[in-house]
C-alpha cells in the first residue's frame, strides 16, 4: 500500500461503512449503482486478504490497493455523491 493512499483508503472504508449501515434506505432505482460501488470497494474487505491462507505454508498478505491515485480519488467522490443522494430529504406527494 502506498503511503499517500492511506487517507483516501480510510475515506473509502468510512464512506462504505456508512452506506452499508444505510443500505435499507437505498431506493430500488439505485440498487444497481450500489452493487457497482460494492464491487469497486470489495478489494478493501479485510477477509479478502486472508481467504487464501493454507495451513503450513508461508503466507504474504497481498497489497490492499494497486490502482492509481486518481482512481482512488474518483472512488471517494463516487461514494460521497451516492451517500449525498440517498440522504437527501425525499419529498412526499
Amino acid at each position: 500500500m502506498k503511503e499517500n493512499n492511506t487517507l483516501l483508503i480510510g475515506q473509502v472504508l468510512q464512506l462504505r461503512d456508512k452506506l452499508v449501515a444505510k443500505r435499507h434506505a437505498i431506493p430500488s432505482s439505485m440498487l444497481g449503482e450500489w452493487s457497482n460501488l460494492q464491487k469497486r470497494t470489495s478489494e478493501f474487505d479485510i477477509s479478502r486478504s486472508f481467504d487464501r491462507a493454507v495451513k503450513g505454508t508461508h503466507f504474504t498478505k497481498p497489497s490492499v490497493y494497486s490502482g492509481q491515485d486518481d482512481e482512488l480519488s474518483e472512488l471517494v467522490s463516487s461514494l460521497k455523491e451516492f451517500n449525498q443522494r440517498i440522504t437527501q430529504p425525499r419529498s412526499h406527494h
